[in-house]
């Protein structure tokens, strides 16, 4: 006897899964787009955009906001996604990771001698990357179950 029922698909019905280098470009696109947001916020704001690194200052340009919004999601997914296809629960443990990071990433900006315009937005910053990483962790867990 044979069956009618056709084979068994990742996605919930009516639903298409994303292929993984969509989400996370979208990801990297959203964190860059949101961050300069905040970037220029701030300087609106009237924050110094001046961080002390080595005994010297430092401008916050859009140029850093740039690269540093589109490498922290995209490696972090992408290593992710390439462990998980070793072990699925990886996906959740690189959410929990990837939200820890962002969480403990956001105190460097109150250790440092800046304004309080400036660390706040930094602090934003790295708190939306961190959640832009958990959401397209997300977005390709659901995908796959």
């Amino acid at each position: 006897m044979t069956s009618s029922i056709p084979a068994a698909n990742h996605t919930a019905p009516g639903r298409r899964a994303l292929p993984v280098w969509q989400v996370v470009a979208g990801a990297a696109a959203l964190a860059v787009v949101v961050n300069l947001i905040v970037l220029f916020i701030g300087d609106a704001a009237g924050a110094s955009l001046v961080l002390e690194l080595n005994g010297k200052p430092d401008e916050i340009g859009a140029s850093d906001v740039i690269f540093m919004s589109i490498a922290a999601p995209v490696i972090g997914v992408t290593a992710t996604v390439l462990l998980a296809r070793w072990k699925p629960v990886f996906l959740r443990v690189g959410q929990i990771v990837g939200g820890a990071v962002a969480a403990l990433t956001a105190i460097g900006p109150l250790t440092q001698d800046t304004d309080g315009g400036t660390a706040a937005t930094l602090i934003t910053m790295h708190l939306f990357v961190g959640f832009v990483a958990v959401a397209a962790l997300e977005a390709i867990r659901r995908s796959r179950a």
